[in-house]
C-alpha cells in the first residue's frame, strides 16, 4: 500500500500551486527521532535527505508559553488579532502582512524569558553540542515571524542571506504551536543540496549574496515549486507539525513554505546554529543594528533603486529564462 493511500488526501497550497497531500508531488516527511543519540547517523541522514525532522525536540509546554508571549506582544502592537480570539491567534479579516509587527532581529520579544527558554535553552544547545562534536553557538539575531492568511515564502536557499561565515551553518525552524500544512509550514525539496541536477542552481543562485549583488526584492528564485522539480529534480516534502517539533537543514537545502489558508496567524522562529570556534556571519552576532524589512516576505513592495538588479535579470544571466520542460 502506498503512502498516499494510507491516509486521506487534501489540498495544500504550495506557493502558486494547489497540490494534493500526500501524493507523488507533495510527500510526507519522515522523522529522524530513531537516530537521536547517534551523531554519525544524524549526519548521514542530513546528508542524504537535506533535512532532519525531530518530533518533541522542545518541551511542548515551553513552546505554548512562547506562543502566548508572542501573541500578547502582537496584540499590544496593533489590530491584527481579533479581540475575542487573540489567545488562539485568530486574525481580523482585514489582517495582512502590513498589519503584523516586524519581529526579526534582537528585541524585547525575541529575547524575552519565554522565548529564550525555547530558542536558547538547554535542549538545542545539548543537541548541537552532540551533533557538532564541540561547543555550539547560535546567532543573536532571531527570525521571529507571524504570517497572515494567503501568505507564503517562495523557493530559496538560506546561503544567499547568510553566507559570510562557516559553510557548516544550520537552520533550526521551530513552529510556535501546532501548525498543519494548511497553516504554512516549511516544505523542503529533498536531495536538492546534493543531487547532480541541482548543481547549476547551486553554482549560480545558491552562491549569491543578496546584499553585495544589490538584489532588489525577496531573494526567492521562484514561487512555483514545480519549476524546481521539473527543471532540477528532487521531491517536495511537508509535515503537520506539533508544538515541540522542529526542522533542521543546511544552507544549501532548497525550501519554501506552504500558504497559510487558515484564520490563524502562523507563528514560527528560525534560529541558526554552528560550531563556536568557526567564523560566524558578522551581520547576525554581537552589536548589530536591527534591520529594516528588506528581503523575503517584506521585499516584494520595495522599489528598485539605480544600480540594483532583479531576480528576473539574474535568471536571464544564468540561463534560466527559458521555461522548464513540462512533464505529463
Amino acid at each position: 500500500m502506498t503512502e498516499a493511500s494510507e491516509e486521506p488526501q487534501r489540498d495544500v497550497h504550495l506557493g502558486t500551486r494547489i497540490v494534493r497531500f500526500p501524493s507523488e508531488e507533495l510527500q510526507k516527511m519522515q522523522d529522524s527521532n530513531h537516530f537521536l543519540g547517534d551523531p554519525d547517523m544524524l549526519h548521514r541522514e542530513l546528508h542524504d535527505k537535506g533535512y532532519l525532522l525531530i518530533r518533541n525536540f522542545h518541551d511542548r509546554q515551553d513552546v505554548i508559553g512562547a506562543k502566548l508571549a508572542v501573541l500578547q506582544h502582537i496584540r499590544k502592537c496593533g489590530v491584527s488579532l481579533q479581540a475575542d480570539g487573540w489567545r488562539d491567534g485568530v486574525m481580523r479579516k482585514t489582517c495582512g502582512i502590513d498589519n503584523v509587527p516586524f519581529m526579526e532581529g534582537r528585541n524585547d520579544i525575541t529575547h524575552s524569558e519565554e522565548l529564550k527558554r525555547v530558542f536558547e535553552g538547554e535542549r538545542p544547545y545539548k543537541f548541537f553540542r552532540e551533533f557538532l562534536g564541540c561547543n555550539a553557538r547560535t546567532f543573536d539575531f532571531k527570525w521571529l515571524r507571524a504570517v497572515p492568511r494567503d501568505t507564503f515564502t517562495g523557493v530559496h536557499v538560506d546561503n544567499v542571506y547568510m553566507g559570510r561565515g562557516t559553510k557548516h551553518l544550520y537552520t533550526l525552524w521551530t513552529p510556535i504551536g501546532d501548525i498543519p500544512a494548511e497553516m504554512g509550514v516549511v516544505a523542503v525539496c529533498e536531495g536538492s543540496h546534493r543531487l547532480p541536477g541541482f548543481q547549476i542552481l547551486q553554482d549560480t543562485y545558491g552562491s549569491l549574496d543578496v546584499e553585495t549583488s544589490r538584489l532588489k526584492g525577496t531573494g526567492w528564485f521562484t514561487t512555483d515549486p514545480f519549476e524546481i522539480t521539473r527543471r532540477f529534480g528532487g521531491k517536495w516534502k511537508v509535515f503537520d507539525f506539533k508544538a515541540g517539533d522542529v526542522l533542521i537543514f543546511g544552507m544549501r537545502t532548497v525550501h519554501m513554505s506552504t500558504t497559510n489558508k487558515t484564520e490563524f496567524l502562523r507563528l514560527s522562529c528560525d534560529t541558526r546554529w554552528q560550531s563556536a570556534d568557526k567564523p560566524a556571519d558578522p551581520r547576525y552576532i554581537g552589536n548589530f543594528k536591527n534591520p529594516d524589512p528588506r528581503f523575503g516576505l517584506y521585499g516584494e513592495e520595495i522599489k528598485c533603486e539605480e544600480e540594483e538588479t532583479t531576480m528576473d535579470e539574474l535568471r536571464i544571466k544564468w540561463g534560466f529564462d527559458e521555461k522548464p520542460p513540462v512533464t505529463i
